[in-house]
């Protein structure tokens, strides 16, 4: 058995097999769960990838060389051959745009996934957002992970010091009734795969489904049930929101069990 993380380099419309890159300059990124060899929204992923690419801005020729398709149908062709090695185990891979020899070049990694996280509580810290590109993912992955392993709770939230952006890894979102969801809105913010998937979900429901800036106040007042996303956890309900003034326990969405299992069945139902 190949152990992992494994590393694939984008090479004539495919990926090979390379070495682990030595560098950690990343240009943009993107990551997901594989669910059993299967991808829920890969050309989501992929259409996000190729944005960011675009507004990064690299070598031209490179990107002249790849279309979302290509990209798309090379990612589905490996993932699926791991997965068909490697049954059983869930796959969090990851394709980026690095820093190689002067210019760049695409890279995947291919890890195990870990197992999704039921709950998440979440830490707000004293200082405010500090991403430099926080519009792509990618740039500021290696501050975000520092950030979160430093943190007393298993994420942290970003903010301008009165409105709340997202955490470290995902989106956030709160539900001020029973029947009414509230997707944190932000300018400094990456554009959420698995928010946008809850929204619909909800809509689809007959729930309405607000868009506006949520203050770090209504967040932690823990009056309200607020949600973490990512499309590696799924939905994970936020048990406790911390800061250096103390810990607030989060009020319980009834209905959250069930939007988690719907959520893992890919929202058939």
């Amino acid at each position: 058995m190949t152990e992992f993380p494994q590393y694939f380099g984008w090479q004539d419309n495919g990926f090979v097999a390379i070495t682990q890159p030595k560098t950690t300059e990343i240009l943009v990124a993107d990551s997901w769960r594989v669910q059993n060899g299967a991808i829920w929204g890969l050309a989501d992923h992929v259409q996000r990838f190729m944005a960011g690419i675009a507004q990064q801005n690299p070598n031209p020729a490179l990107r002249q060389d790849i279309t979302a398709q290509k990209l798309q149908d090379a990612l589905q062709q490996k993932l699926t051959d791991i997965s068909t090695v490697h049954p059983g185990v869930e796959l969090f891979p990851r394709i980026s745009m690095e820093a190689h020899e002067g210019s760049w070049r695409i890279v995947l990694l291919v890890r195990p996934a870990p197992e999704p996280r039921q709950t998440t509580s979440l830490w707000i810290p004293d200082y405010t957002d500090p991403r430099t590109r926080p519009t792509v993912k990618g740039p500021d992955i290696g501050l975000m992970r520092g950030l979160m392993h430093e943190a007393p709770a298993d994420d942290v939230v970003l903010h301008d010091g009165t409105n709340v952006h997202e955490t470290t890894t995902g989106a956030l979102l709160v539900w001020l009734a029973p029947e009414h969801l509230v997707l944190c809105q932000a300018t400094k913010q990456l554009a959420s795969i698995s928010a946008q998937r809850i929204a619909n979900h909800a809509r689809s429901h007959n729930i309405e489904v607000t868009t506006r800036l949520v203050t770090i106040q209504e967040l932690a007042s823990g009056e309200y049930p607020v949600w973490f996303s990512n499309t590696l956890h799924g939905i994970s309900p936020v048990s406790t929101v911390g800061s250096a003034t103390g810990e607030t326990h989060v009020e319980t969405h009834q209905t959250a069990a069930q939007w988690q299992a719907a959520w893992w069945g890919m929202f058939a139902v």
